[in-house]
């Protein structure tokens, strides 16, 4: 909090005269105004448009116009804060009398801090505002607002002394307001006067309903973990070699925070899966990013601002965006004003990509070449590129294997030699959708499943392969000088099996 009123203090000192906060959290920006004021010595007016001025003046209108008049002959320096101001920006005449002001604020040491959820600003003002986006409540801020709570609860158990069970519940509720924290926090100390470890998970279980109310993020209870996956061997040794990146003794060792990866490849071959593997492998939660809803919104880059902020507070955790390529296709859009405003969202994220410092690792997939900007893959926008492809046969055998599993059937009891060479050309899910085909066969038959019924499920299927060869081909041209392999070579593989059975 000290951070963002020196900043606000910073420009009120500094002769900025018209600053916007961005955020939903108005009572903790008011506050923050109010400090930075009081630094100054400079008297506070709040003006909505529920009840102007809120003063007993015959000005106290709430018309913003009347309001404006007011600020107009105010002698003195001041600071005004004026709540969800960003509405009456669409009247040109206010937008005019606003700029008219600014002059005369800058005159008498004034400023007015418009505070609002969104930070749409009309062109004229945009030369002259400066928009400050409010974080989430720092730990720091959490742990005032945990003490808060365990006293207004009466709690007398662990979270009063025990610093690690404490540190625990504050990483749990990152990433949300601090209304929202200070109510999930008492709710459930009053229903669990014993709060213990055992309930940190209805604290992550509050944060995801929180983010229901985003059309943009989805917070994802990952199960998924590395033996999910058939095949990959190189990519999941990448993974794991880098789990403990996050970790403040990486930070110590020189290293940097870890930006992204890329999984570029054909589509039901293992990257949304490789995205929720990661989640649990490294213990941080994953977190989906609809890009083309975020991009769809009339205040693109607004949005994409705000959601990007949001990930920053759940930090530390995996973004996932899923077929990124199609979110930023520009040849979706039409007219030159809505590819200007595709351009500067694009624009927007490159530049988070490139220069955030939070532990938000990016996790993006994309199916095409042809629809992917080329300034994404530019060099350190990601960590690395991997390149997925059709698994190969000992890929396909462990695939199998891995679904024959989940569905309470034991491996040795198929062929899978004979099901991979049948399933040439297919793709991991193609696969695990032959298997369920043959089960259900099997079922309405009244008996067990047998390696005939997933050979004829697959005999049936038309693979990837066949219906999309010219774009697979074109992607593993791609990739040949680009992007890393995620699987070993077959026939190292088949050396490597041989060696383990011996």
């Amino acid at each position: 909090m000290a951070k963002i009123v020196q900043e606000i203090e910073s420009y009120m000192k500094s002769g900025y005269v018209l600053l916007q906060i961005v955020t939903w959290e108005e009572e903790r920006a008011l506050e923050m105004v109010a400090e930075a004021a009081k630094r100054l010595q400079r008297p506070v007016s709040q003006w909505s448009a529920g009840s102007g001025f809120g003063d007993n003046n015959k000005t106290a209108s709430a018309d913003p116009m009347e309001g404006l008049v007011r600020m107009s002959v105010t002698k003195g320096p001041r600071v005004f804060a004026l709540l969800d101001f960003h509405a009456c920006l669409e009247r040109p005449e206010v937008v005019r009398r606003l700029r008219e002001l600014c002059s005369l604020m800058e005159a008498k040491e004034q400023c007015a801090v418009m505070i609002g959820p969104t930070a749409a600003l009309p062109m004229e003002l945009e030369k002259d505002a400066v928009v400050l986006d409010l974080d989430p409540p720092s730990p720091a801020e959490l742990l005032d607002i945990l003490d808060e709570c365990v006293t207004r609860a009466g709690h007398s158990g662990e979270l009063k002394s025990a610093k690690d069970l404490r540190e625990v519940v504050v990483r749990a509720a990152r990433g949300l307001t601090a209304r929202e924290a200070r109510r999930m926090l008492t709710r459930i100390l009053l229903t669990h006067p014993e709060f213990g470890r055992d309930h940190v998970r209805e604290v992550l279980e509050a944060k995801r309903q929180a983010l229901r109310r985003s059309d943009m993020l989805e917070f994802y209870d990952a199960q998924e973990t590395l033996d999910d996956m058939g095949g990959l061997d190189l990519l999941k040794q990448w993974l794991m070699n880098r789990a403990q990146a996050f970790g403040g003794r990486a930070r110590e060792y020189g290293l940097p925070e870890p930006k992204g990866l890329l999984l570029l490849g054909v589509q039901g071959c293992g990257k949304s899966l490789s995205a929720k593997a990661v989640s649990g492998l490294w213990g941080i939660p994953l977190i989906r990013l609809d890009l083309s809803a975020v991009l769809e919104a009339e205040s693109r880059g607004d949005q994409l601002r705000r959601s990007l902020r949001m990930a920053e507070g759940l930090a530390p955790c995996v973004l996932w965006i899923d077929e990124i390529e199609k979110g930023f296709n520009a040849h979706q859009v039409s007219g030159m004003a809505e590819e200007g405003r595709m351009a500067r969202a694009f624009a927007t994220f490159l530049t988070w990509l490139q220069e955030k410092r939070s532990p938000v690792y990016v996790i993006a997939s994309a199916n095409s070449i042809s629809e992917l900007p080329p300034e994404l893959v530019r060099k350190g926008r990601f960590d690395d590129i991997f390149f997925v492809d059709l698994p190969r046969d000992n890929e396909r055998r462990e695939i199998f294997r891995i679904h024959l599993i989940k569905r309470n059937r034991d491996p040795e009891d198929f062929d899978l030699t004979l099901l991979a060479g049948a399933a040439e050309g297919f793709s991991g899910s193609e696969i695990e959708q032959a298997v369920i085909s043959a089960m259900y066969d099997a079922f309405t038959a009244g008996r067990e499943i047998e390696t005939k019924d997933i050979a004829k499920a697959l005999q049936e299927t038309v693979p990837l392969l066949e219906t999309m060869e010219e774009q697979i081909k074109q992607l593993r041209d791609w990739a040949k000088t680009r992007a890393r392999p995620a699987s070993l070579d077959t026939k190292l593989m088949d050396l490597l099996h041989g060696a383990k059975e011996e």
